[in-house]
């Protein structure tokens, strides 16, 4: 079969493996879909997962899937060949440094255990609908981190993938006032629809000002701030985060989804003063919130269409990446496979 790996900066390539087989403990899925996610792209354009030491062997990728269990290894309890699920990464780290990555047609599952590796679908939930699962959950790990409540009010810095599961995430939470900030209207678009209440392009007018008139301003020690309580960056852009810093009010919070290749210069007087509480969010050891997700999608809570903007088939591999690539063009681009066993 072919394997998604990178082998260096903007090199990845489909190498041809041996079908994984299953050892104790283990499951093989046969993969419907899979995402491909912002971390996916700086995997390969880094050359690895943080660019600093050269890879020592290729690095599988791909982590947001969902699928049918293939093959069991000795000592699997209650999974059955044929049992349709999603599957959470965190284990054995899938996709993100682990040997097992799922742009492919099948992976091996390690530690597979229901309801914190796999988690059996709905005969009516779609794959590509089930491999959200992974990135709504991100989102929701990030907010559960920040201990939103429905009152609170939100700003999320980026409207890509994760800023978008974010606001679905938000409205499941019963959250009502949430704004968002990019620079690509059409990102913007697909938040309004996901029910963000203010999706603001700030190339037409500053994030600070926009949450001013929206969330209220105030003056503390000589300095303004916005009566935002929670900002979410989904951005990974130093200036938007040092924007957000510099106005938020006392005890907000902050959570950091983005990823951030360079160190970022933070005013810790503000972060003093203000009681700032500040958390970055990876999303590990996250199979409550994987299961909540998955359950608000089996449920058609949502209409979660807004977020997959593209499908193709795993055959057209690397224009589904450059679709991915494109701001302007998509958000989640997800990878089909074929259904069938090989």
């Amino acid at each position: 079969m072919q394997l998604a790996r990178v082998h260096g900066p903007g090199d990845v390539r489909l190498d041809e493996m041996e079908m994984p087989l299953a050892g104790a403990g283990d499951v093989v899925v046969r993969v419907a879909a899979c995402g491909i996610c912002g971390s996916d792209l700086s995997y390969i354009a880094q050359g690895g997962l943080g660019g600093v030491e050269p890879l020592s062997k290729p690095l599988p990728i791909g982590h947001e899937f969902a699928g049918t269990v293939v093959a069991l290894g000795p000592g699997v309890e209650d999974i059955d060949v044929g049992m349709r699920v999603a599957v959470n990464p965190d284990h054995g780290f899938i996709g993100g440094g682990g040997p097992d990555g799922a742009m492919a047609p099948f992976i091996r599952v390690s530690g597979a255990r229901i309801g914190e590796t796999l988690f059996p679908l709905p005969d009516h939930v779609d794959f590509a609908q089930a491999a959200l699962a992974e990135p709504l959950s991100v989102g929701l790990h990030a907010l559960k981190r920040m201990k939103v409540r429905p009152q609170d009010k939100v700003a999320i810095l980026g409207a890509g993938p994760i800023g978008l599961c974010t606001v679905a995430m938000l409205r499941h939470l019963g959250v009502t006032d949430i704004a968002i900030f990019d620079r690509v209207e059409s990102r913007l678009e697909r938040a309004r629809a996901l029910g963000a209440t203010l999706a603001c392009n700030v190339m037409a007018e500053r994030m600070t000002d926009a949450l001013a008139r929206t969330h209220g301003s105030g003056d503390r020690f000589g300095a303004p701030y916005v009566g935002t309580d929670v900002f979410i960056d989904a951005a990974g852009a130093p200036a938007a985060l040092t924007e957000a810093f510099g106005i938020a009010k006392y005890r907000a919070r902050i959570a950091i989804v983005a990823l951030y290749k360079k160190p970022v210069a933070i005013d810790l007087w503000r972060m003093m003063a203000n009681e700032i509480l500040m958390s970055g969010s990876i999303a590990i050891d996250r199979s409550a919130e994987f299961g909540e997700a998955l359950a608000m999608i089996a449920a058609g809570e949502q209409d979660l269409a807004p977020l997959i903007s593209h499908q193709f088939d795993f055959n057209d591999f690397h224009t589904a990446l450059a679709m991915a690539s494109d701001a302007d063009r998509s958000a989640k681009v997800m990878l089909r496979f074929a259904e069938e066993p090989a």
